[in-house]
């Protein structure tokens, strides 16, 4: 029988016995100060970063290297700016460092329980291990923690705790309610919560939330939401009575300053936002940024009838040393000129501040650090044979004969064990850097292995796509730009290969994909829609993945972000999924090509034969290209470019941009 789980409730709600008068009550005029995170993601450690921090009259736009970030310093925030005329608000989440993949949740639990927030909203990726590991850490917590719109069923191990939709939170007298919501979608498809846990429609809940509270008189209301930047904005647009939604998910740095841009940091909106809602009111929206980077400050100010009259904030950015200054290309430490000169540019600067460690924070952290310091050092698995990370395969016709690199494709296997939702998963072959050695496997070699920043991302796009970007960065790999690595090897994915393909022949055919829950093998549905797994950075449509880029462009929601370091999966493959943590070379039957060929005309016989390769007449554009060009060079008449472009209009808005990797139909 379907619930109705819009009668949320009192029993529910974390707060005293309360009277319930049917209007707001008048009031005083009042001042409260939001504080607020989000998306820590187990990122307990300040992160390296290069600022234009500009500390030299003589110069312009020069870098210094430091520290930014942790939750040692924004400890230390928090307790410099919390009062008694305060709320410490915080939107998930957890996992997507090594702290999460060893401990499970036990050093951010602890580390939060230290900050003591007024209120948490969960995240998305609480869930990652399932409703009954949530249900074990929500034990631990010493800090109120928001369903929002999740109501679990009897059968879930969360139900009966995580059964707070909101809360009431008396500031100086004043009544507050902070409501709780998350996306639906996300959570339930990129996490393991269960079908015992039940949701609510993220605006019909709020709006529901808001008429209970705004019966018992309260007429401060905060929405403290994991639903994204955009999410937050049409929520505003479609409800009455919000104050200020607190976000999370999406990882938007705002500012209204032009500060955070100035350092070279991506601003993607004003903090506040402002956004009228349905009865044209104001309501605001701030979010701060990602990673423990940084910490919001709003202060409001309410007339006697509740009404915000002024909102005004930015988020607070805290840095430290040590302070390297870039001097004939090497990061040299800034000589005491210098540094006195950085610290200054510091203190003048409206979103840095110099951050100041926090012991009892510290003292939290520092006995997992030290044990995921020693941990770098442990063997985590063992590799039966050298398997090589060569980026471009040599031709074979006997899949038994394959070569390439086993590396980024073990890589690409990773993604699958850590995502249960996606189909398949590509790597370009470049974003891995070291073979398989054979002999033991410590955590450091996964990150000698896999050292860059990314993160895990999913894109649905359609069989049709995933062949065009197999075939853009087989060819990217190749051409005028020889990206080697950009070569992609694939999970559930295999493939043959023409290497130096011409135009208009596909460059990977007979594409295949391997279902993950029978097993079986069957030819791609050109049509299907499929979650593809890869890294942030082929994501953006980098290394020639131009589809990637283009379906994103298409519909933004087509891409889902997990922040996830793409080193966990790796190694979590060793440590959680592999018999005794022991890596084999892929047999024939999983490994992602089938056969590579170098083309050869007498091939295009058996080229015509395959169905992709029946395709129109198009062209690949590489580095340089113009489309006069191209006309002259595929139509033997530079002028005849205004029919390439007639053709494409969908694909090119100025004729005269064209990029790398964008593939032209042909007259």
């Amino acid at each position: 029988m379907k619930r109705n789980w819009l009668g949320l409730g009192l029993a529910a709600i974390m707060t005293a016995s309360l009277t319930a008068p049917t209007a707001a009550r008048a009031s005083e005029p009042f001042d409260l100060t939001i504080l607020h995170i989000n998306d820590h993601h187990s990122h307990l450690d300040p992160q390296t970063f290069d600022l234009n921090v500009n500390y030299d009259a003589a110069q312009e736009g020069e870098k210094v290297r430091l520290q930014l970030g942790g939750m040692s310093y924004i400890s230390s925030l928090i307790r410099e700016h919390r009062n008694d005329r305060s709320l410490l608000l915080q939107s998930g989440e957890l996992n997507g460092t090594l702290y999460y993949s060893l401990y499970k949740g036990e050093t951010d639990i602890k580390a939060v329980n230290a900050l003591q927030p007024d209120a948490y909203m969960v995240g998305n990726h609480e869930f990652d291990e399932g409703d009954q590991h949530f249900a074990d850490l929500y034990q631990t917590a010493q800090f109120p923690i928001l369903a929002g719109n999740i109501k679990p069923t009897e059968k879930s191990p969360l139900y009966g705790k995580l059964d707070k939709p909101y809360l009431i939170k008396e500031v100086n007298g004043e009544q507050i309610a902070v409501i709780g919501v998350i996306k639906i979608e996300k959570t339930k498809e990129s996490s393991l919560i269960s079908d015992d846990v039940e949701f609510i429609d993220e605006i019909e809940f709020v709006k529901s939330a808001v008429e209970e509270v705004k019966k018992q008189g309260i007429n401060k209301v905060i929405v403290l939401s994991h639903l994204g930047y955009d999410f937050d904005q049409l929520l505003a647009a479609e409800t009455n009575d919000v104050d200020l939604i607190v976000g999370g998910d999406t990882h938007n740095l705002l500012d209204s300053s032009g500060e955070a841009a100035a350092l070279g940091l991506l601003v993607t909106g004003e903090y506040p936002t402002v956004v009228q809602n349905a009865d044209g009111k104001n309501t605001y929206i701030v979010q701060a940024w990602e990673y423990a980077k940084a910490m919001g400050k709003i202060d409001l100010k309410f007339d006697a009838q509740g009404e915000i009259v002024s909102a005004a904030g930015k988020p607070i950015i805290p840095v430290g040393g040590p302070y390297r200054v870039n001097e004939d290309g090497q990061w040299v430490e800034a000589n005491p000129t210098a540094l006195a000169n950085i610290q200054k540019a510091i203190a003048n600067n409206g979103v840095l501040v110099e951050g100041q460690t926090d012991p009892a924070m510290e003292q939290i952290i520092a006995p997992y650090r030290e044990a995921l310091e020693a941990e770098m050092e442990n063997v985590i698995g063992s590799i039966q044979e050298t398997l090589s990370n060569e980026r471009i395969p040599k031709p074979f016709a006997d899949p038994k004969d394959a070569n390439g690199s086993f590396a980024a494709q073990i890589v690409a296997d990773s993604f699958l064990y850590s995502l249960p939702h996606a189909d398949v998963a590509i790597q370009n072959a470049g974003g891995v850097r070291t073979s398989f050695t054979q002999g033991d496997f410590t955590m450091a070699d996964a990150y000698t292995m896999l050292p860059f920043s990314n993160t895990i991302t999913t894109l649905e796009i359609t069989g049709e796509e995933i062949s065009n970007v197999l075939d853009e960065a087989i060819r990217y790999s190749q051409g005028i730009t020889q990206s080697t690595g950009a070569f992609p090897y694939s999970s559930h994915l295999r493939y043959d290969v023409y290497l130096n393909a011409p135009e208009g022949v596909k460059s990977a055919y007979n594409i295949e994909v391997k279902d993950r829950e029978t097993g079986e093998w069957s030819s791609i549905d050109m049509n299907k829609t499929y979650v593809v797994a890869t890294n942030s950075f082929t994501a953006l449509g980098k290394d020639g993945y131009v589809t990637f880029e283009k379906a994103v462009q298409k519909d933004p929601n087509v891409k889902v972000e997990t922040y996830i370091h793409y080193t966990v999966p790796l190694v979590e493959l060793f440590t959680e999924h592999l018999n005794n943590g022991v890596v084999a070379k892929p047999n024939v039957d999983s490994f992602s090509l089938k056969s590579v060929k170098e083309w050869q005309e007498e091939s295009s016989k058996a080229s015509d034969a395959s169905e992709e390769n029946d395709a129109v007449r198009t062209y690949t554009v590489a580095k340089g290209d113009k489309l006069f060009g191209i006309a002259q060079k595929t139509l033997n008449d530079g002028k005849r470019w205004k029919e390439i472009y007639e053709l494409n209009k969908d694909e090119i808005a100025n004729p005269h941009l064209i990029y790398p990797g964008q593939r032209l139909v042909l007259p």
